[in-house]
C-alpha cells in the first residue's frame, strides 16, 4: 500500500507504506493542532540554524484545520513526506506581543518516518464518526404512500411506519412531510389506538406559539417568540418521556427553523476524538435541573450524560443511557469543589462547540402538516427566534408504546413482501 492522507474532521490518518501481512503499524491519527505546533519548516517554525521550536503551542488554535493535504516526494532524500496547507495564524514577536503573518499560506512538511516515528495513536480501535447531518437521510414523504383517494392501504400503511422505525432506530430522528392537519391523528402513527399521549403540566397536547390559551403553566420560553437552544425536554422530571412529536400547524413569517442534534453520538465523538476528561466530567458531575414556574416546580439531580448500568461486552465500558440537557431548567452548580469549577464550566464549554458545529446538526424548515419526531433520551432539539404567528403541536409519547407498534408494523410489511 502506497502512503496516503486521509483529513478527517479534527484529526488526520496517514497509512505507511507497509507489505501485507505486516507486523508494523499500518495507519497513524494525529490532531491537526499537534501537526501544526511540529511543523518543521524554517519558516518561521524552526530556527534556520539551530533547527530549535519558535512556534509556540499557546498561538495554535485547537480547532485549527489544513486547507488540503497530499503526499510528496521530499527533495532531499527522495522519500515520500505529507504536505499539509494551512491558513496563517498569528505568532510571537521577541516582545511576546501576537503579530499577524504576511504569508497567505503556511506549508508543513513532514517526512513520513518522522510521522511514524513521533506517532502516538496507532492504529486506533474506536473512534466515532460524525452525528448524522444530512436532512434528506431522516425524511419520509407522506404522500407518496398516500394513494389517489386520500387513504391508505395495509400495505403503504405498514411500510410507511416501517421506514419511520428505521429512522428513529437508526438516526433518532424523523422528518415526515406533508404527513397533515390532524394532530389526534398523527398520534395513532406512533402508537396503538389504545395506547395514548404522556400528558405532563402542560396538557395532554402542548400548543407551542405565543399568545397560548389552551395549555396551563404556560409561563416558559416554549410560548414565546424567542430562540430556544439545543436541549432535551422534562429534564427535571423523574420519568420522562422517551419520544416527542412536532407538528406544524403554521410556520412563522420568518424564521423558527428546528435544528437537531444525535447526542448520543455527539457524546461518543467527544469521548474519543475531542477531550476524554470533558466526557468524563459530564457522566460523573451531579447537576440540579430546576423548573420553576409560577404554579409548578421539580427539581432532579443527575449527570448530563447519564451511563447505563450495564457494561458493553464489545467495548468493556457502560453505554450511554440518556442525555439530560437543558440549559434553561439548570440550576446553579453547587456539587464541584472551588478549584475543580473552572474545569467543570470548561467541560460544558467544549460539548456545547460540539453541538452548534454546522457538521453535527440536522436541519428542518417544517411546513403546515409537517411532523417530526425525536428520540428524548438521544437527540437534542432546537428552534430560533422567529416572527409571525408559528403554531406547533407538540405531544409526548412511550418509548415502548412506540416501539411495539412500529415494530409491529415493520413485520407485518415484511411477512407482506414475502407473500406478494
Amino acid at each position: 500500500m502506497s502512503v496516503q492522507v486521509e483529513l478527517k474532521p479534527d484529526w488526520a490518518r496517514v497509512r505507511f507504506n507497509s507489505v501485507e501481512p505486516s507486523a508494523e503499524p499500518t495507519f497513524a491519527d494525529f490532531h491537526y493542532f499537534w501537526l501544526r505546533h511540529n511543523c518543521l519548516c524554517l519558516n518561521g517554525c524552526r530556527h534556520t540554524a539551530t533547527k530549535e521550536r519558535l512556534i509556540d503551542a499557546a498561538v495554535v488554535p485547537l480547532e485549527i484545520r489544513p486547507l488540503r493535504a497530499s503526499v510528496e516526494t521530499s527533495s532531499t532524500d527522495g522519500t515520500p513526506a505529507v504536505s499539509l496547507v494551512w491558513a496563517p495564524i498569528p505568532t510571537k514577536d521577541d516582545t511576546g506581543k501576537l503579530v499577524v503573518s504576511d504569508e497567505k499560506e503556511h506549508v508543513s512538511l513532514f517526512p513520513v518516518e518522522w510521522l511514524r516515528e513521533n506517532a502516538y495513536s496507532f492504529e486506533r480501535e474506536y473512534s466515532h464518526e460524525l452525528p448524522p447531518h444530512d436532512t434528506a437521510l431522516v425524511t419520509i414523504d407522506y404522500s407518496r404512500y398516500v394513494q389517489e383517494n386520500g387513504s391508505l392501504s395495509e400495505i403503504d400503511s405498514v411500510q410507511y411506519k416501517a421506514a419511520l422505525f428505521d429512522k428513529l432506530q437508526k438516526y433518532g430522528v424523523a422528518v415526515i412531510r406533508n404527513r397533515g392537519d390532524s394532530t389526534e391523528d398523527i398520534i395513532y402513527d406512533f402508537i396503538d389506538p389504545s395506547a395514548d399521549v404522556i400528558p405532563t403540566h402542560f396538557g395532554r397536547i402542548e400548543h407551542l406559539r405565543t399568545g397560548n390559551t389552551e395549555n396551563t403553566n404556560n409561563d416558559q420560553l416554549g410560548y414565546t417568540n424567542s430562540a430556544v437552544r439545543l436541549h432535551t425536554d422534562l429534564c427535571y422530571a423523574e420519568e420522562v418521556p422517551g419520544f416527542q412529536f412536532l407538528h406544524c400547524i403554521r410556520p412563522a413569517d420568518v424564521g423558527g427553523e428546528n435544528y437537531f442534534v444525535h447526542a448520543e453520538s455527539a457524546a461518543n465523538y467527544l469521548k474519543t476524538e475531542v477531550n476524554s476528561r470533558a466526557y468524563e466530567l459530564l457522566t460523573t458531575v451531579p447537576v440540579k435541573f430546576d423548573r420553576r414556574q409560577a404554579n409548578f416546580q421539580a427539581q432532579l439531580v443527575s449527570p448530563i450524560l447519564r451511563l447505563s448500568d450495564e457494561i458493553d461486552p464489545e467495548t468493556n465500558e457502560r453505554k450511554l443511557a440518556q442525555v439530560r440537557y437543558s440549559y434553561f431548567t439548570q440550576g446553579a452548580q453547587t456539587k464541584v469543589p472551588f478549584s475543580q469549577l473552572r474545569e467543570w464550566y470548561e467541560a460544558q464549554q467544549v460539548w456545547d462547540k460540539l453541538l452548534y458545529r454546522d457538521d453535527f446538526q440536522l436541519k428542518a424548515e417544517l411546513q403546515a402538516g409537517d411532523v417530526v419526531i425525536y428520540d428524548n433520551f438521544k437527540v437534542l432539539h432546537a428552534r430560533n427566534g422567529f416572527s409571525g404567528p408559528r403554531h406547533m403541536a407538540g405531544v409526548y409519547l412511550n418509548s415502548a408504546d412506540l416501539w411495539e407498534h412500529l415494530g409491529a408494523a415493520k413485520a407485518r410489511a415484511g411477512s407482506l413482501e414475502a407473500s406478494a
